[in-house]
């Protein structure tokens, strides 16, 4: 059992006596330290009892226990019906729920009405070392999700007492969505798993993985397509409740996995929305029509590349990468493979797309900001393709190139900055160069010479050549690594970096 919830009696289950029988009820203080356990591993706790709700809540917080639950129902009312209105409130499913109660009767209807329904007898003489051994075997990575239910708690009570559609609440709810790109989510990797294994109702596609396969396939970026999905809105943070990944080559979907806590907030649709701009033709058949592909216009759209959005995300998952930032990583979208397997992530500013350094914007007037810093390296390959020069890709092999490199070498040395320049492999077979962009092996040959009479002429200029460094097997292209590759040259990176 992936368990979630537990749901908890009062009377003679979680404390000793019956509180509407006039009992002066004594806690179990096994049972409530449970209940405080399960929190903090990430499985919440909620109540269902007949009771006075008043008297109970009284009586938790007199016990220090009422802020331990969430969605408490507390009424004299038959509880298999409101069992069921508390695990569609929370939005789970019954197989993820563990219902404890000491009558007999209770526990056969639940069972029942919700037939997937998990329960236990809180009489049995072993219920309490079952209960130990559920919490034995949650991860000892859980964390308390307290503060996130207490989110949907507020939506579910303004919900009910607004008096307008599902969708003017929608949109009174000010949702905010971002959705980092390819190897922007490689600070997000231990998140997105968590979130992909835990997921069952929202997984769509029921994939599974471990952390280190997922970063390979993010690093992967000629394979696939990857966005993680993050939310927010008046109610709080959401944090991370999602993840897409597209096989690029066969135009489907691999992963599509989200938190229920999300569910009917239309973030399924702004996910697939993504997916669509990129892919329009992409087979869906894996949602099976249960994700509608129209958009949500409730769902206002962040973009990631915000600095403000980006840092208090990262902050949030990854504080380890957080910190002033003195290096930059300008390889297009290999940047941020190489910033991920640094020992140094924490002083990278990485490019991704449209967050790119161009050479081109280093000619006088261009309007583009060359941000540099302190220290920089460079994948100069990224610049040995025509795409890379809008209405210019004509004149680059006529002086244009040599002279905006140049520029570059000036404007480092001038700052007082440093330079490490990646120099593309030239011995590399045919098919792994790019001749339909302009990228060939005699521009690569040509292009690499003129960077090392420059690094001969410009101190702060310094080379690393990656022929014989990087091997067949390492790449996709002369322009694409794979994880293993990037994480070698992240190693020579950091060599660089410390000499420095």
């Amino acid at each position: 059992m992936q368990l979630k919830l537990v749901i908890w009696d009062l009377d003679d289950t979680l404390w000793r006596g019956a509180l509407a029988d006039g009992d002066d009820v004594v806690p179990d203080q096994r049972r409530a330290e449970l209940v405080r356990a399960f929190n903090a591993k990430g499985v919440v706790s909620s109540i269902c009892s007949n009771n006075d709700p008043a008297a109970a809540r009284a009586r938790l917080e007199a016990l220090g226990l009422w802020d331990q639950f969430v969605f408490p129902r507390i009424a004299f009312a038959p509880k298999p019906e409101a069992i069921r209105a508390i695990i569609d409130d929370m939005q789970l499913r019954p197989a993820n729920v563990l219902f404890v109660d000491d009558n007999p009767h209770n526990l056969a209807g639940a069972r029942h009405l919700l037939p997937d329904l998990h329960v236990l007898d809180a009489r049995a003489a072993d219920a309490d070392d079952t209960l130990a051994a559920l919490l034995a075997g949650l991860p000892a990575n859980g964390r308390s999700r307290l503060a996130e239910y207490r989110q949907l708690e507020a939506k579910a009570a303004d919900r009910a007492a607004g008096g307008g559609s599902n969708e003017d609440f929608l949109h009174a709810c000010n949702i905010q969505a971002t959705a980092p790109f390819l190897m922007d989510n490689l600070d997000f990797v231990e998140r997105i798993a968590e979130l992909v294994n835990r997921a069952n109702q929202l997984n769509y596609t029921g994939t599974r993985f471990e952390p280190a396969a997922l970063t390979t396939a993010i690093v992967d970026v000629v394979a696939h397509d990857s966005w993680s999905i993050f939310a927010w809105d008046r109610y709080g943070d959401y944090g991370l409740v999602g993840f897409v990944q597209v096989d690029r080559k066969a135009k489907r979907l691999i992963h599509f996995a989200f938190s229920c806590r999300i569910m009917h907030m239309g973030i399924e649709q702004y996910a697939l929305a993504r997916v669509l701009e990129k892919w329009p033709d992409c087979d869906l058949s894996v949602l099976a029509g249960r994700v509608a592909a129209t958009p949500a216009p409730w769902v206002h759209d962040q973009s990631f590349h915000e600095p403000a959005v980006r840092e208090r995300l990262i902050a949030r998952l990854n504080p380890a990468a957080a910190g002033p930032r003195d290096v930059r990583v300008m390889f297009d979208c290999q940047s941020g493979g190489i910033a991920h397997f640094s020992a140094h992530r924490d002083r990278i500013d990485f490019d991704n797309a449209p967050r790119l350094f161009a050479l081109r914007h280093v000619i006088p007037n261009s309007g583009e900001d060359l941000r540099l810093a302190p220290r920089m390296v460079y994948g100069a390959g990224i610049d040995y393709s025509d795409p890379r020069w809008p209405e210019l890709a004509d004149l680059i092999d006529d002086g244009l190139y040599e002279a905006c490199a140049d520029l570059l070498c000036a404007h480092v040395n001038d700052n007082g900055a440093r330079l490490l320049v990646l120099l593309p492999v030239e011995d590399a077979a045919e098919e792994r160069y790019r001749p339909h962009m302009g990228h060939t092996r005699d521009r690569t040959i040509r292009f690499n010479r003129v960077w090392r009479a420059l690094a001969a002429r410009h101190p702060g200029i310094d080379l690393f050549d990656m022929t014989g460094f990087a091997r067949a097997d390492d790449m996709t292209d002369v322009s694409h690594y794979h994880a293993r590759f990037l994480r070698r040259l992240a190693g020579e990176v950091d060599r660089w970096l410390a000499a420095a």
